[in-house]
């Protein structure tokens, strides 16, 4: 087998596994980054290739045959020994060139990378920066990214993880809801006030995880399961939200309530595949994140001193 060979199997095996675990010609044709037709055609000729259906259609969905059951493990092994080589060409490269993706959650990744990564760019003009902001952890061990600013410790094997920061939240409101309604001065006035929570997975909450507040869902005003909308819902004056302080900071129309209250904080880690450390510029962008996180270790705690002043009662 050639080389032309081995790597149009290894792009057909790409394909395969792209439609086995998106499940849809639609889903897979997004993660690919090719037109649903496109790979629609390709997976036809892929299929008479090997003179056989792979796939069972039924409706989008797209359910595996005998013939493709048979063959899936094979295709994982496969993808294993392609991004094994790629991580050892990496590992190799000692160029301050090239693309490096960097996933972030939204505010981290929307609102502040982009502007601390300027001065980068400036150091470092050939390396092209690709921000992938996701609410789902993106896989690094299938190089869906090749750094993660994550909130929480990874659990997955083969990754290094440095801890950075420990991101604190607080309760905020905009001055024009306050206005109108005033601020609770406890946590039982609290139930008298509108809330902005988010929505994962059908469950409403002011925020992720466990965050001590005994929610009415009658309470809400506005929900939403982006990050970004419910801070604009906030500055817009919908009610009351748990907030980063690092993002909240940034905004002067949003001002915390119940200042003293103790909320919930969660670690930033920054996370990257323990082979592409030795990779020059996925060093180098690691090391700036990791300088200019840390730089910034107080805001992303308590926010700036200016915002921690409350609002007054109305």
């Amino acid at each position: 087998m050639n080389e032309s060979d081995s790597m149009q199997n290894w792009a057909d095996m790409r394909m395969f596994l792209a439609i086995v675990d998106a499940g849809s010609l639609v889903a897979a044709s997004e993660k690919v980054g090719l037109s649903q037709p496109t790979l629609g055609r390709r997976l036809a000729a892929m299929e008479k290739r090997l003179d056989v259906s792979l796939f069972v259609r039924t409706g989008r969905r797209m359910q595996l045959t005998d013939a493709g059951q048979a063959i899936v493990e094979n295709a994982r092994r496969m993808q294993r020994e392609m991004l094994a080589i790629e991580r050892s060409v990496d590992t190799q490269s000692h160029g301050l060139s090239g693309e490096v993706r960097i996933t972030a959650t939204e505010g981290t990744g929307t609102e502040w990378l982009a502007p601390e990564l300027v001065d980068f760019h400036l150091r470092y003009p050939d390396i092209l920066l690709n921000i992938q902001v996701e609410t789902r952890a993106l896989d690094l061990l299938h190089r869906e990214a090749d750094i993660a600013l994550r909130l929480g410790r990874p659990t997955q094997p083969d990754l290094i993880a440095r801890h950075l920061v420990q991101v604190g939240f607080g309760l905020y409101a905009a001055e024009s809801y306050v206005a109108r309604n005033g601020v609770p001065q406890t946590m039982e006035q609290l139930a008298d006030h509108r809330l902005v929570g988010i929505d994962l997975d059908g469950k409403l909450s002011m925020a992720p995880g466990e965050s001590g507040l005994a929610e009415d869902p009658q309470q809400f005003a506005f929900v939403s399961n982006s990050p970004s909308a419910q801070v604009s819902a906030a500055r817009a004056g919908f009610g009351i939200a748990v907030l980063s302080h690092r993002w909240a900071s940034m905004y002067p129309e949003l001002k915390p309530v119940l200042p003293d209250l103790a909320m919930v904080e969660v670690d930033m880690w920054l996370v990257t595949h323990e082979e592409l450390r030795h990779s020059a510029r996925i060093r180098a962008v690691s090391d700036f994140l990791v300088e200019r996180v840390v730089a910034n270790r107080d805001r992303f705690k308590r926010g700036s001193a200016d915002s921690q002043n409350g609002l007054a009662a109305g």
